[in-house]
């Protein structure tokens, strides 16, 4: 008897969707992608509960009868691929007839639509991918899909979908990663009845990056307009300065299609060359426009990953097309007004020429400017300190309780006369007093070493040097700094003495999804210590910090890192909860690079060991690592 057998239409329309649809999202984009291909003129998304209980997409565009209606939802059924020549001249958005028949056979799917030609509709309903009905209805010109209780006959692919929160972000960036290159369509999105933007159509992409990002974000980039071998590339790039820790606002778009390629990543940062600043990444919007042969949009279910007939080109254009617009504004932007100070940055968000040829000369020294301050704790106790014993693992219970340690957790005071520390840059703010035990169950990993005994030198502006017994021990200034203000902020907030309300609470401007992501978690926010108010629908007002934060950071640049990180998280499915927006708000942390004097390191390395898990940062990555004397001897063939 045969072991081979077909799988059943059914079956395989499931595994399709696992491949094409990963969240609410790539529903979204699916159907707002037919809508483009069809031609529409606006397009109208409501959202409720994150795309779990409705995805409804409504559009002005052909239209289909009755019997395209039916084929729609057929496996493979399209309209834009009609032999295999055309595989190599795709020009559409959608052209494989995948997306249709797996939306419907993971949810109970409503299609209505009628063309100009018709005077009626037909209205399709399909439930796990049975059909259901098929019947003749009213409606206007166009299609609407109602999508309802997604991944309901797939429980297990439901329970693996992320916080609302972040759900509806992710929603909101495939809604704009469609519309911005497409300012000629207008778009408008509702999320649990509330308008979350409306944007009109407008013959250029300007007024539409300004509802979507905000005035500050978009007077901050350039023009680009560049034409070489066939591609044709324009949009906007950062000025100088400008910068983001995550590549996801670097937005690429090749013949209108949102897309990811190494290439155009490389030729944006050898465009900037050596005004890109290590580890950040400047903020892009480019579309590139090419022969649509010379570009393989067949790579994968998703189509953001596409492959170039010739890679090296691409990246030779846009790396020619970024440096040419970087000079060509730099020539053209105005000198300050006399007597205006020379590092000052005006409202625009536009760079002085000054500060632009200061980046790019080798006699810049930023370890001249003023350093930021590392936060101290009060209580002071003698150096050097022991290393800590290895934590056991602790159960884990909810973030905002207040209940203290016990007595017998807490470590009795050394007898000895405390050392006195003169660093000069300790904070103001008040002190917070360590527990020896958290509710949070920190990993159990020993320290592969000794604990350091005294800080010797840095190296690199990025690691400090200290002598241990068993050999030379490094110390990453950033992930040690991380783990203090990480575990300062979780204390501080449990014991509710998180905020410093400012003198004059600042104002933020954000881009739409990101202030709604911060507005949708406010209050865990407001647990560790920011007190934030909407003020629009891309400002909010700050009006308080964490106490454990360093003062002289830039919060307009914060804030939007801290955002980022917390989408970039993709480990946790739960609402983001105190102790990620913890591990999140340590981007304030001390950088490479940043100059500490001395005093500074041996205060940084004191307060690292007082913590509970010294060795590692909230992130997992080591904040030490060890030399040893043997491997020394053995380098200098002693051994």
């Amino acid at each position: 008897m045969s072991k081979i057998k077909v799988m059943s239409e059914h079956l395989s329309n499931r595994i399709a969707a696992g491949e094409v649809i990963e969240r609410p999202a790539s529903v979204v984009k699916e159907l707002v992608e037919n809508a483009i291909d069809a031609g529409a003129k606006r397009i109208r998304i409501e959202i409720e509960r994150a795309g779990s209980r409705l995805i409804c997409v409504t559009d002005d565009g052909c239209g289909m009868d009755a019997d395209d209606a039916l084929l729609c939802i057929e496996p493979h059924g399209t309209s834009k691929l009609l032999d295999e020549a055309g595989i190599d001249h795709i020009v559409t958005l959608g052209f494989r007839g995948e997306a249709l028949p797996s939306i419907a056979s993971i949810s109970r799917f409503e299609l209505t639509t009628r063309t100009a030609e018709q005077l009626e509709g037909t209205r399709v309903t399909v439930e796990g991918g049975r059909l259901i009905e098929a019947a003749p209805c009213g409606g206007a010109v166009g299609t609407t899909i109602r999508i309802r209780d997604l991944f309901f006959n797939t429980p297990a692919r439901r329970k693996f979908l992320k916080a609302d929160a972040t759900e509806s972000h992710h929603i909101e960036e495939a809604v704009l990663a469609l519309a911005i290159p497409r300012p000629g369509v207008a778009f408008e999105l509702v999320m649990d009845g509330r308008c979350s933007f409306r944007s009109p159509a407008s013959e250029k992409p300007e007024p539409r990056l300004r509802e979507f990002f905000g005035r500050v974000y978009a007077d901050a980039l350039w023009p680009v307009a560049h034409q070489e071998g066939g591609i044709r590339i324009s949009g906007f790039i950062a000025s100088p300065g400008f910068t983001r820790n995550s590549r996801r606002e670097q937005r690429t778009f090749v013949n209108g299609r949102a897309i990811e390629s190494p290439a155009i990543y490389r030729g944006i940062r050898e465009g900037y060359a050596t005004l890109a600043e290590s580890g950040r990444f400047p903020p892009v919007i480019l579309f590139l426009e090419m022969p649509p042969e010379d570009v393989d949009v067949n790579v994968h279910p998703a189509k953001r990953e596409v492959r170039f007939k010739h890679e090296y080109a691409v990246g030779r254009a846009v790396a020619t097309a970024v440096g040419n617009a970087l000079r060509r504004t730099r020539e053209a932007a105005p000198l300050p007004p006399p007597g205006a100070e020379e590092n000052s940055l005006p409202l625009s968000g536009q760079i002085p020429l000054k500060l632009v040829l200061d980046a790019a000369t080798v006699q810049y020294e930023p370890g001249n400017s003023e350093q930021p301050s590392l936060p101290a704790f009060r209580e002071e106790r003698p150096r050097p300190v022991p290393a800590p014993p290895a934590a056991k693992p602790i159960p884990e219970s909810k973030p905002l309780s207040g209940e203290e340690p016990s007595p017998a957790s807490i470590p009795e005071e050394s007898p000895e006369k405390p050392e006195t520390n003169s660093a000069s840059f300790l904070t103001d703010t008040p002190a917070v007093a360590i527990p020896a035990r958290s509710k949070f169950d920190y990993p159990d990993i020993p320290f592969n070493g000794e604990w350091p005994d005294r800080i010797i030198g840095v190296l690199d502006d990025t690691y400090l040097l200290a002598a241990g017994k068993s050999g030379l021990i490094l110390i990453d200034q950033h992930a040690a700094h991380e783990r203090v203000m990480f575990e300062r902020l979780l204390d501080s907030a449990r014991q509710g003495v998180a905020a410093q309300p400012l003198l004059l609470p600042q104002t933020l401007e954000l881009p739409h999804s990101m202030a709604a992501l911060l507005l949708r978690n406010r209050k865990i926010f407001e647990a560790v210590g920011f007190d934030v108010e909407p003020l629009g629908s891309h400002t909010v007002m700050l009006n308080s910090v964490p106490a454990a934060l360093p003062e002289h950071r830039d919060l307009s640049a914060m804030i939007p890192d801290m955002l980022q990180e917390l989408v970039d998280n993709e480990e946790h499915k739960l609402p983001v909860e105190l102790e990620y927006v913890a591990r999140a708000a340590c981007r304030a942390a001390v950088k490479a690079h940043d100059v500490l004097p001395l005093t500074a390191a041996e205060e940084l390395l004191r307060q690292l060991g007082e913590c509970r898990q010294g060795t590692l940062c909230p992130h997992g990555r080591p904040t030490m690592i060890t030399i040893t004397l043997r491997e020394i001897e053995k380098r200098f063939n002693r051994r």
